[in-house]
Parts: structure tokens; C-alpha cells; sequence
């Protein structure tokens, strides 16, 4: 529909109720309230409106300014100028948020640019997840700036990422006793969970990849009753179905969400999964080794 810029990192998270939002700006240098409000295609009063700061004074480094968006640089529909580039505009995902509600907390941005803006194929979304609303129209040649004035990323994106264990969830049924003499990952429906049955059984014309490493868990109430189990992974599609073998060679089928976070926490992983995807494969530790395969 319309070129964007959508970055990995750096993502701007929108602040604010609608109608009026706002994004921050971080200063890097001494500015003057002036040259911000150029990069956003704003006149220097309401930036001074919502920032409650000096309008005539000049803005000292480190400092966050809010940055209201109006019609003159907010757009939900993909119209750009000439001279002008889109940036993504982001809300992350709270408790009981679905992309419908999502559509009217942002003054009902129509559910099929939400989709498209978000790669969706379902209107599948997962605590946490960081979702476009909208896009900041910058002139072309700012945008290099506006991204280097990003706040840097708190660490708050709405995952519960700790060392419990996925046994603090409520108990499921237990499963009979059994001895386990497989070998490979080649388990039965009720083993593998929900998604084993999107998983390609048909390959030819496409690769398998295999992945091996350090793994970790995300908290989360999905797949417990239903087994839905849900993954993290860097450089995958979103909605792809992967198979995850654990230490023990037991194996389940999730469907990626999205990468993982950008935090430091993420940097040695292969995978983040929900704690349901965890217990299924019996791992009860906070970092373990898994194997990940997929076909693209």
C-alpha cells in the first residue's frame, strides 16, 4: 500500500490517550525548542503546550520532550508528501487487548491497515507484543535524527520475563505414566500440542532449518488448557509453525509471535517460550538447551 520505515530496534512507542498522543524525544545535544519542532513538522507551541518547557529557552541534553501528534505528522492512512517518510508508530499490547479494541483506543484505525501494517494473517496477539497504529510523517531527509532520538528501550514491553519456573501455574491434569523410547521428534498430536498439525508435512520445494542453543521462558496464560504454545524467535516469520525438541527429545509445535525484545536479557537465545510450551517439554529450569526446526 505504501513504503515505511520499520526498524528491529529504535521502535516509538505512542504515548497518550487518542485524540491526544504524544511520542518522546531525547535530546543528544543542547537544541533549541525550534529545531525540534522542525523535525516533526510542528510549530514550537504545542510542543512547549505539552512539554511545559521555556519557549524561548533552549533545551539541555538527556532531556525527554513529549511530541504531540496531530494531522501535520500522525497518519493512519499512509498518506505521505512528497518530500516526506513514514516511521512506525507503536503501542504495545496490554492484558485483554485484542486488535479490535486496539483499533478503538487509536480512533478505530481500520482493523485491515492494522493487519497489513503488522504482517497478520489472524488476529492473533500476544501480551507484550508491539503493534502499528499509525506513522509519523517526517520530512525525508530528518528521519536519520528522529531515530537517533529515540529514548532508549526501558526494558518494558510487557513480558514477564523471570527465572520462575512454568510449575507456578495452575496444574494441569496430570499425564499418564509412560516410558519415552523415541528418538527423534516424530511424537502424535496430543504430545506436540495445538499447532502440530500446521506443521509442513509436505517439504519439497522448501528448507528446513534447525537451530540449537540457549532457551528461555516468557510468563503467559495461553496453552495451559488448549495447548496453543507460543514462541519468541529472531529472523522467523511471524506465524510460522516451528517443532522444539528439548533435552530429554520430547518435542512440541508453537507458533512464532514475533522477535524477541531487544534487551540484554535476550542476547544469548536461540528462542523464548511460554512457560505452557516449557512445561510441556518438562524443562522446569530458567535457561535450558533446545533445538528448533522449521521450513521456510
Amino acid at each position: 500500500m505504501f513504503g515505511a520505515l520499520v526498524f528491529a530496534q529504535n521502535k516509538i512507542i505512542v504515548q497518550g490517550t487518542f485524540p491526544d498522543l504524544y511520542i518522546l524525544h531525547k535530546t543528544t545535544s543542547k537544541e533549541s525548542l525550534t529545531n525540534i519542532s522542525r523535525l516533526y513538522n510542528l510549530a514550537s507551541t504545542p510542543v512547549v503546550k505539552v512539554s511545559d518547557i521555556s519557549e524561548n529557552g533552549m533545551v539541555a541534553a538527556g532531556k525527554q520532550v513529549r511530541i504531540p501528534l496531530s494531522r501535520n505528522n500522525f497518519t493512519q492512512d499512509g498518506q505521505q508528501g512528497e518530500s516526506e517518510t513514514l516511521i512506525a508508530l507503536y503501542h504495545t499490547v496490554q492484558k485483554g487487548e485484542n486488535l479490535f479494541r486496539i483499533s478503538q483506543l487509536y480512533g478505530k484505525v481500520r482493523l485491515d491497515f492494522l493487519r497489513e501494517w503488522n504482517d497478520l494473517n489472524v488476529d492473533v496477539i500476544q501480551l507484550g507484543q508491539k503493534i502499528i497504529i499509525g506513522h509519523l510523517r517526517v520530512p525525508r531527509e530528518k528521519a536519520g535524527d528522529i531515530l537517533a532520538a529515540i529514548p532508549p528501550d526501558t526494558g518494558d514491553n510487557g513480558y514477564e520475563i523471570t527465572g520462575t519456573t512454568p510449575t507456578t501455574e495452575p496444574k494441569k491434569e496430570p499425564e499418564p505414566k509412560k516410558t519415552d523410547t523415541r528418538t527423534t521428534s516424530n511424537n502424535d498430536d496430543n504430545d506436540e500440542g495445538f499447532f502440530v498439525a500446521q506443521y509442513p508435512s509436505d517439504i519439497k520445494g522448501k528448507q528446513q532449518v534447525i537451530k540449537a542453543g540457549e532457551a528461555a521462558t516468557f510468563k503467559t496464560t495461553s496453552g495451559w488448557s488448549d495447548k496453543k504454545y507460543y514462541v519468541l524467535m529472531n529472523d522467523v516469520v511471524p506465524g510460522t509453525i516451528v517443532r522444539i525438541t528439548g533435552p530429554s527429545s520430547r518435542s512440541v509445535c508453537a507458533k512464532v509471535l514475533g522477535a524477541l525484545p531487544d534487551m540484554k536479557e535476550n542476547t544469548s537465545l536461540v528462542v523464548r517460550m511460554s512457560n505452557a510450551t516449557a512445561s510441556a517439554l518438562h524443562i522446569s529450569d530458567a535457561s535450558f538447551q533446545v533445538q528448533v526446526s522449521y521450513f521456510k
